[in-house]
């Protein structure tokens, strides 16, 4: 079967896109650096294999570094909305009963559902713009597609406020859930605009305005809707009201930068806009009807709430949500701007560095999460008292989220390399099973075990979803993300743990484990250090070191002058 997948999508025309868009510089202009080829490919014994490896290490170096720079540049800013999205959180759960936030959460996952659906039509964006041969084309493809997702999104947000009393009855909820469902379905396209605008940032490789929109500006305007709503008038329902207001002004002011600064206008006709469109669907169509199947995956958990649990145990899954998403962090950093350039490579069949490409940000990847989720394990109780007493009564299933996260950052960037590799097909059948495995065992969990036999369900969704991904990807592609070096990061996690636990064991409350983090991730960094770094990770750290180097010295002397 999956031979009949690659075989038809190899088949298909690939309309003519070969112009990188400048995202790639020509090879005369990038000098061969060395790379730590020994765990890839013998050295070559030719000057033909040498000049093929020396085009393989200059692709490499330039996917990595701007790979890397978009991950730099947009892990502080990511740090930063996580922890204005925590502050937020902790206001509301705080200020409000269990059960009141439990049934903001729940109205808000739902129309996350939708919204995420919706989305299904997003990643065209990411796969075409840095292949666009013209600005008109560039438009074309922008205008189609926010046409397209802004519809949908209104059809959907429609469906959701029409259903709002029905829903809240199958859920045994109050009037005030579906005050919260209908205001969250009103503001769905708002929601659905700045995430379409987000994504014409990442694929024009805008670091700075996507994280000032996405990391910056809207979490610290949903903080400040929410403190205003919780302490001024203490409305839960003027709290949603804020959260969406704040989605489509931050939406609005980065659409007005794009047309101000990149020349960005609408283009509705032109002599290609057919063909743009019908290759746009084309692409598109697949990720939407998976959509169904992903969003059922990652928010399929929210209904079985709302049906068979309570609206505290919808609060607690989303505070676990959010606790497990934060060790997702370096694999959110890498995500940012991998798709345009693997996009790229795939396009000019730069199949080995884009191998090695995979191989080395996995590994990045897990250096970060194994950092990150050990302290988040170690300090649980601390870290659910940050959002009442009631959640530390559930401090248990933390490690579940947890878990559940690195087993999904695990494989690196598995799913965007599927679409980007043009395998949406693919992945829509891949998703299709794991959603008939979710229902097959969620529900019968959920019903015996409750709140944590969902959780478990949330663990198995995400490990064998990855795992098939990878399966699918190493087929298809012959890419998968694993090395013998994927085991240092494992290694030095056993002194980050040893030492987390001790202080715990000897120093009490918030003390501990801001003490305990600091020192054992001093000496998990000490191992690495004395594992020791490939000469990739050594270029790499050293090609983003000068490149900062030179941007400061340039900001000091203008200022100086």
């Amino acid at each position: 079967m999956w031979r009949a997948i690659r075989d038809a999508e190899g088949s298909e025309e690939s309309g003519g896109w070969t112009d990188t868009g400048g995202l790639i510089p020509p090879l005369e202009q990038v000098a061969p650096v060395a790379t730590d080829l020994d765990q890839f490919e013998d050295a070559p014994d030719s000057d033909a294999e040498d000049d093929r490896s020396g085009s393989v290490d200059a692709r490499l170096e330039d996917a990595l570094e701007r790979v890397a720079h978009g991950a730099t540049v947009s892990v502080p800013a990511i740090l930063l909305q996580r922890g204005l999205t925590l502050a937020f959180t902790a206001v509301l759960t705080n200020a409000f009963a269990a059960s009141t936030y439990g049934a903001f959460a729940l109205a808000r996952r739902l129309q996350r559902f939708l919204l995420r659906l919706t989305m299904g039509f997003r990643s065209g964006l990411s796969r075409f713009l840095p292949n666009a041969e013209s600005d008109a084309e560039r438009d074309a493809l922008t205008t189609f597609a926010s046409l397209l997702l802004v519809g949908v999104a209104t059809a959907f947000g429609g469906a959701l406020f029409a259903a709002a009393p029905l829903v809240t009855e199958l859920a045994d909820e109050s009037g005030q859930f579906e005050s919260f469902l209908r205001i969250f379905a009103l503001g769905l396209p708002a929601g659905v605009w700045l995430f379409t605008v987000t994504e014409i940032l990442r694929g024009i490789e805008a670091v700075g305005p996507l994280n000032l929109t996405m990391r910056v500006g809207f979490p610290t305007a949903q903080l400040i809707a929410g403190a205003v709503a919780t302490y001024a008038f203490h409305d839960l329902a003027l709290a949603a009201a804020g959260v969406l207001l704040a989605m489509g002004s931050v939406g609005v002011v980065a659409a007005l930068w794009l047309a101000h600064s990149r020349g960005f206008r609408p283009r509705i006709r032109g002599a290609d806009a057919g063909r743009l469109r019908r290759k746009y669907l084309r692409f598109t169509f697949p990720l939407f009807v998976g959509g169904f199947a992903t969003t059922t995956q990652r928010l399929g958990f929210y209904p079985l709430i709302a049906v068979f649990l309570s609206s505290v145990a919808g609060g607690v899954f989303a505070v676990g949500v959010l606790l497990g998403t934060l060790v997702r962090l370096p694999l959110m950093g890498i995500n940012q701007f991998i798709p345009p350039v693997a996009a790229a490579l795939n396009e000019e069949d730069h199949r080995e560095a884009l191998k090695r490409l995979y191989h080395v940000t996995s590994r990045l990847v897990l250096v970060g999460v194994t950092a990150l989720s050990i302290p988040v394990v170690v300090y649980r109780e601390t870290v659910m008292g940050l959002f009442g007493p009631t959640y530390v009564e559930y401090a248990a299933l933390v490690p579940g989220f947890v878990l559940a996260q690195y087993a999904a950052c695990a494989a690196g960037s598995v799913g965007i390399l599927l679409t980007m590799t043009d395998h949406q097909r693919a992945l829509l059948v891949v998703n299709v099973g794991i959603t008939a495995f979710l229902a097959v065992t969620a529900i019968p969990l959920t019903t015996r075990f409750g709140l944590p036999g969902l959780v478990v369900s949330y663990v198995l969704m995400l490990t064998v979803n990855n795992g098939l991904e990878v399966a699918v990807l190493y087929y298809l592609e012959g890419l998968q993300p694993f090395t013998r070096l994927h085991a240092k990061p494992l290694v030095a996690a056993v002194p980050l743990t040893l030492v987390a636990l001790g202080v715990k064991a000897a120093v009490p409350g918030l003390l501990a484990a801001l003490v305990g983090t600091a020192a054992g991730l001093v000496a998990y960094a000490k191992t690495l250090q004395l594992l020791g770094f490939t000469r990739v990770e050594r270029r790499l750290g050293a090609t983003l070191v000068e490149r900062y180097r030179e941007v400061l010295s340039k900001n000091w002397e203008s200022r100086v002058a």
